[in-house]
């Protein structure tokens, strides 16, 4: 083989190299967040054990307890919250009433592409800044969920990609221009007769607004009453971004966000 031909081999294997390096970056970068699990009545977020950080993977000091980080993490019960089992305190007579969000976490789950290569875990992004208000009358085995109010601050949303989180901030979600999403019950709902002696499923229909659409929506739930008196309720939504007017971030067609998520949602309600 000649010097020109073994230059050329060289240079073939250099730039396939690079072509590898690179992709295993942007892999590092955008597709390999950590597997979060779903938000729910048993999983608020991470634990108050020290968590991964967001941009290097290393253990830093945990948040809060109860307070769950906006990278996720394992499962733990919230401040507050007890472990003791649904409906063995507070009783069931109390339960009509305003009830105020006392901490909360909220955020989305999607699945990314590099190459139109399915990432193989959800890229999740979450807040604790959730705020809002719900109102419940009636008696034991007749109670009504007359209103709910909830609100999101888009703008502290946050990964374990501070690029990703970037994109969708900047480009697709447009934080700037649509800092807050917000649900509205469309009207009352009549909770299931054991509410508050063990776990329900309910329907909250109403008007997600998001990225400044308003949309109707029905948003599948869970609630219990824990023994310390709260009120927890866990809930997830389908999400198409079209329908909100949300572009999913496409880099050139090798990294790109599929064009449907989950919106979910963790809330501590105290009464009064």
């Amino acid at each position: 083989m000649n010097s020109r031909r073994i230059t050329i081999v060289v240079a073939v294997i250099a730039v396939i190299a690079v072509v590898a390096l690179g992709g295993f970056a942007v892999y590092q970068t955008f597709l390999s967040g950590d597997n979060v699990p779903a938000l729910g009545l048993d999983t608020p977020g991470p634990s108050s054990a020290a968590q991964a950080s967001p941009t290097t993977g290393e253990p830093v000091a945990s948040p809060t307890a109860g307070q769950p980080a906006a990278s996720g993490g394992a499962p733990s019960p919230s401040a507050g919250a007890s472990t003791a089992g649904p409906g063995t305190g507070g009783g069931t007579d109390d339960l009509a009433g305003t009830w105020t969000v006392a901490s909360g976490v909220a955020g989305y789950r999607v699945r990314e592409t590099f190459l139109q290569q399915n990432a193989e875990t959800d890229a999740v992004g979450r807040t604790e800044g959730v705020t809002g208000t719900l109102a419940v009358s009636g008696s034991p085995g007749g109670l009504s969920l007359d209103s709910a109010s909830l609100a999101v601050d888009m703008t502290t949303l946050a990964s374990d990609r501070d690029r990703r989180d970037g994109q969708l901030k900047g480009r697709a979600i447009e934080t700037d221009r649509f800092p807050t999403s917000t649900f509205e019950l469309a009207g009352p709902v009549a909770l299931p007769a054991d509410f508050g002696g063990s776990d329900v499923a309910v329907t909250l229909p109403g008007k997600l607004t998001l990225h400044g659409v308003t949309k109707d929506v029905e948003i599948a739930a869970q609630a219990r009453r824990e023994a310390d008196g709260s009120v927890v309720i866990a809930g997830s939504l389908p999400v198409l971004f079209s329908d909100y007017g949300i572009e999913a971030p496409n880099v050139a067609g090798i990294i790109a966000v599929q064009d449907r998520g989950t919106m979910e949602f963790r809330v501590v309600l105290a009464k009064g």
